[in-house]
């Protein structure tokens, strides 16, 4: 009986061609592979953003209308408003400022209600000892302080300086 294999035998991979798709595969997937695991991080990212920029428009609103501004937080219901003259009081009770851009609208966020931050929590909010920052005319703030925003690992620290109203806005691990 005649065998009928190639004369060079069978054709097969050789360990130098294993080892390269191996190598490669490797690669991908550590390119790949984190970027799975980054939803939470990347709705903190987002809500700090937010954040920053409303903290940024009441300041911006205190040195153009000449009157007090402040973001009023609620831990108990996850949001925050930008209040004109606000004077302390319930988080309820203060009247948000009409929403510059949505018609109709108030200046109230959760971000549980935004798109893709679900699971953003605000996690501690310290100024002073209150719950809100409030901007003057000269753009500065009551009091100095910070708002930790949590979402799994990662935490993003939005800082308010009192006697210039500067901002920053630091990523730590939760």
């Amino acid at each position: 009986m005649k065998d009928h294999r190639p004369s060079g035998g069978e054709a097969a991979f050789t360990l130098i061609e294993l080892l390269i798709v191996i190598v490669i595969l490797a690669i991908a997937a550590a390119i790949v592979i984190p970027s799975f695991g980054t939803a939470a991080d990347s709705q903190v990212v987002s809500a700090a953003r937010v954040l920053e920029s409303d903290l940024e428009l009441a300041r911006s609103l205190a040195l153009t209308t000449q009157q007090l501004h402040s973001l009023v937080f609620s831990p108990d219901r996850q949001s925050y408003k930008v209040v004109a003259n606000y004077t302390g009081g319930s988080y309820a009770a203060a009247v948000a400022i009409d929403h510059p851009v949505k018609a109709g609208a108030r200046l109230e966020t959760s971000f549980k209600k935004l798109g893709g931050m679900g699971a953003v929590v605000v996690a501690a909010v310290t100024f002073g000892g209150a719950a809100y920052v409030t901007f003057n005319s000269l753009g500065e703030a009551s009091s100095a302080g910070s708002i930790t925003l949590q979402a799994g690992g990662t935490q993003m620290v939005i800082s308010v300086e009192s006697l210039t109203g500067a901002m920053t806005v630091q990523r730590t691990a939760g």
